[in-house]
């Protein structure tokens, strides 16, 4: 009962702490949208079509009633000729859809994280424009790339909201590692 009280007392207080910050760098849609072009048309002309990397993020697995549990990942992903030609999850935590098959990654070229990241904010952007203000304070793309190949080498989505609203989402950081170029 004691350990039930302190835990539940230090998720409060952790909660008035994160809720009284005010963590985003400016109100709306934050994106550098410029340095993400300019490293998406260096990786699409070098033209590699050939490579493996490995993206450590989490996915989400509804299991309460109210809570979003998030559980980490790590995949092994090798593409060739720009597509994907297989994929290993490392560790326990395989997802399966309902019929038990293996979940296909979230992103299964540096191409198509490329892609879905620029859709994802094109949508932010028409989104923001409608927005009438109510809870949320901002939304912010970070993306991180290497400085050899211009890859992504980390991607995360962070939304910032209002004092005392909850919010579950799958939105996740990813990180990509072990990137290596194959041979044809």
């Amino acid at each position: 009962m004691k350990t039930y009280f302190i835990i539940t007392l230090m998720i409060i207080l952790l909660s008035f702490g994160f809720s009284a910050c005010d963590l985003s760098s400016g109100k709306g849609f934050n994106f550098d949208e410029k340095t993400f072009s300019s490293e998406w048309n260096k990786w699409e002309n070098r033209s590699i079509l050939n490579y493996s990397f490995t993206i450590n993020g989490q996915f989400p697995h509804w299991n309460m009633p109210r809570a979003i549990l998030m559980y980490n990942y790590e995949v092994n992903i090798i593409v060739k000729n720009g597509i994907l030609y297989s994929f290993e999850y490392i560790g326990e935590n395989v997802p399966y859809d309902d019929d038990g098959e293996i979940l296909k990654p979230e992103f299964i070229s540096i191409s198509e994280l490329y892609q879905k990241i620029f859709d994802r904010a094109n949508r932010e952007k028409i989104w923001w424009n409608n927005y009438s203000g109510n809870g949320i304070i901002s939304t912010t793309l970070n993306v991180e790339y290497d400085p050899q190949f211009n890859y992504i080498t980390f991607y995360e989505p962070v939304s910032n909201y209002k004092s005392g609203w909850l919010v579950d989402t799958t939105d996740h950081a990813i990180r990509i590692s072990n990137f290596m170029i194959l041979e044809n």
